[in-house]
């Protein structure tokens, strides 16, 4: 604001000075017409400030649409669906885990050659899906969204399933087949793209306890540590894969939603 009021004094202050010697009056005569002066340019040096940093932003946000554009997949929210069989409130909060986990994952497309599915079939089951999917080369993470309330999660075994448990025992545990659907992909995929599966938890003041990988190999995660995570294993492989049409075309294949 500072070097705009400058500028503008610099470029009145020739005009006024003229003005007065045209006039045949004094400097301080002109003090009302200088104040105007001013604050006329001030005003028209921040509308041009902001057209240009809307411009700017403008230009920014259709770069990275640009970059991005044919790299997302599906939709998310697609277990609203369900609301007859698992209820209203259930899913509407499903609904909202997965929209979060969405927005994060755009920020994985900066990354040249990562991709990200949306609502994918879950092997064995019509009426279940994976809710996201992210691809970089011979690398897929299978992410199942979790809204929870404040609290302390972790895995707890539970014969051929995994459950998911509060630390302090609290409320029943929720089961969890995450390893199942690593298994079904496996094999669509093949043995030389690795599949790792992990429940990404959303929720004000929660986190995950020391057993934050079941007995399965599922991984849990807060959304912010499953970000790093997987932003850091990315990037930590550039370079070593080629954008692997085969997984793509096999994850669209299975894409439940448009």
């Amino acid at each position: 604001m500072l070097v705009l009021v400058v500028a503008a004094v610099v470029l009145a202050m020739p005009v006024i000075y003229w003005s007065a010697v045209l006039l045949h009056v004094s400097l301080n005569q002109m003090a009302p017409v200088t104040l105007g002066v001013l604050l006329v340019g001030v005003a028209l040096f921040l509308a041009i400030f902001v057209a240009w940093g809307g411009a700017v932003r403008e230009a920014r946000e259709e770069a990275i649409r640009q970059a991005t554009r044919g790299r997302i997949f599906g939709s998310p929210g697609g277990v609203l669906a369900a609301a007859g069989k698992f209820g209203q409130g259930r899913v509407e909060a499903g609904a909202r885990g997965e929209g979060s986990t969405a927005l994060l994952l755009e920020l994985l497309l900066r990354i040249p050659g990562t991709a990200v599915y949306h609502g994918l079939q879950f092997p064995g089951n019509q009426d279940a899906d994976v809710d996201h999917a992210v691809a970089f080369g011979n690398i897929v993470y299978l992410l199942d969204s979790k809204l929870y309330r404040w609290g302390q999660y972790e895995w707890k075994a539970s014969g051929d399933g995994d459950l998911v448990v509060r630390s302090d025992g609290y409320g029943r545990g929720k089961a969890n087949w995450m390893h199942a659907a690593a298994t079904g992909y496996r094999s669509l995929l093949g043995p030389e793209v690795e599949v790792i599966p992990m429940v990404m938890i959303h929720g004000r003041s929660t986190s995950v306890g020391a057993f934050n990988i079941s007995s399965h190999g599922v991984h849990m995660l807060t959304a912010r540590d499953a970000m790093e995570r997987i932003g850091d294993t990315i990037a930590g492989s550039l370079g070593l894969w080629q954008d692997n049409h085969a997984v793509r075309a096999a994850l669209l294949s299975k894409l439940k939603t448009d």
